[in-house]
């Protein structure tokens, strides 16, 4: 434990995630704020994150270890390491992800000038080969420099910040309003983030900050990246529901409410629209009795930022034609996947013409240092044709 009230209090489910946890610690190990409570909770994991974390205690009183008999999800997780908090600060975060190494002393100083109760910070999404690129959901509600109080009535654009762990949240501010998770529900984050935003009017947006979130490749997809599971849509449906709820509780909430339906239709219900032909036959039906309807209790000037392409599919489910959306669900991933293919493809060619380039360059670099030599041997030789040079090589050949 550690001997000193920690700044801040770092919370983090794992669960199977062994290729990623030693990277994912080092990045918590290594920040420049020292001070500071890493709450680690083993969801039962079946592969070694367990010894993982253990070696990590053991080497570093900062580490916490909890550990579930059975595996219970994040959100039962996230809610343990809660009752152990006991920073000044707390945030979240996941075991296959990353921070700047500087994220927690930046976002304290920053919390600790201003006084927020929340500050909010970026992200960017990365793979397994270490390549990044923009999240969608941050590229849209991160402003481009730093906004110091603000809140979501004035900023809607706070609604697509979905996710737990890029928030830097005052534990008093927190415990004063005794904020949960919801419990075995995927996608909690939202419902989460809406209730921390319309409990206070001193939000800090921080762009400097980067959080990593990593996209997993292959077969081992995080539970998000999984949108077509019949739990997901039904646990999306219920936080969405009691999202709008809270929103509603707000006074004057007709513009927060629109910003978070538009969000809705660019994002949420078109991420499971786009599922519909890798579905079975229960996801299709929840599609069509819940979300069609609600779908269609819309009014028209939500539908006005999405692209011609998002439009058409809006237009068959609305109308119902499920089987032409089908379709075009399918057609779109294929051409998807071949664009993706041609990107890689692109890539690799980029990178062999990069390596011959450097080969190339290398061997002039060898042509020049040949050249260089022949100019000396020549040099050499016209010298030993002359009268003074040859009797001056006769001479050391004497000796």
């Amino acid at each position: 434990m550690l001997d000193e009230k920690p700044l801040v209090s770092i919370i983090l489910p794992v669960y199977n995630t062994e290729d990623y946890l030693k990277e994912s610690l080092d990045a918590l190990v290594n920040q420049t704020l020292e001070n500071i409570q890493i709450i680690c909770i083993d969801d039962a994991s079946t592969d070694n994150c367990l010894e993982i974390l253990e070696q990590y205690a053991k080497n570093d009183n900062r580490f916490t270890i909890l550990k579930n008999s059975k595996s219970q999800g994040p959100s039962i997780c996230r809610n343990m390491g809660l009752e152990l908090a006991t920073g000044e600060y707390i945030t979240f975060y996941d075991s296959d992800d990353k921070i700047d190494l500087d994220a927690y002393e930046k976002l304290y100083d920053f919390s600790k000038k201003h006084n927020q109760d929340v500050v909010v910070y970026n992200a960017i999404r990365f793979n397994d080969e270490g390549r990044e690129s923009p999240s969608i959901l941050h590229s849209k509600s991160m402003p481009d420099k730093v906004i110091i109080k603000t809140n979501i009535f004035e900023y809607t654009d706070l609604v697509y910040d979905t996710t737990s762990w890029n928030k830097f949240i005052k534990a008093e501010f927190f415990k004063k309003h005794n904020f949960r998770l919801a419990e075995n529900r995927v996608y909690q984050d939202i419902l989460f983030s809406m209730q921390v935003f319309c409990a206070t009017d001193s939000i800090g947006l921080y762009p400097d900050v980067k959080y990593h979130w990593r996209r997993r490749s292959g077969e081992i997809k995080s539970i998000t990246q999984t949108a077509f599971n019949v739990k997901n849509i039904n646990d999306r449906i219920f936080i969405v529901k009691n999202t709008i709820d809270v929103i509603k509780s707000q006074k004057n909430h007709e513009n927060l409410l629109k910003a978070f339906y538009i969000k809705l239709i660019e994002i949420d219900v078109l991420k499971f629209m786009n599922e519909m032909d890798r579905g079975n036959d229960e996801f299709k039906q929840i599609m069509f009795d819940q979300v069609r309807p609600f779908v269609l209790s819309l009014p028209e000037d939500v539908f006005k930022t999405i692209e011609v392409k998002d439009k058409v599919k809006y237009d068959l489910f609305k109308d119902g034609h499920m089987d032409s959306l089908e379709s075009v669900s399918e057609n779109q991933r294929l051409v998807k996947l071949k664009n993706k293919e041609k990107r890689e493809k692109n890539r690799m060619l980029k990178m062999k013409i990069k390596d011959l380039n450097s080969v190339i360059d290398e061997k002039d670099e060898e042509i020049e240092e040949l050249k260089s030599e022949i100019k000396d041997l020549t040099e050499d030789l016209n010298y030993l044709k002359t009268n003074a040079g040859w009797v001056k090589y006769k001479l050391r050949k004497l000796k």
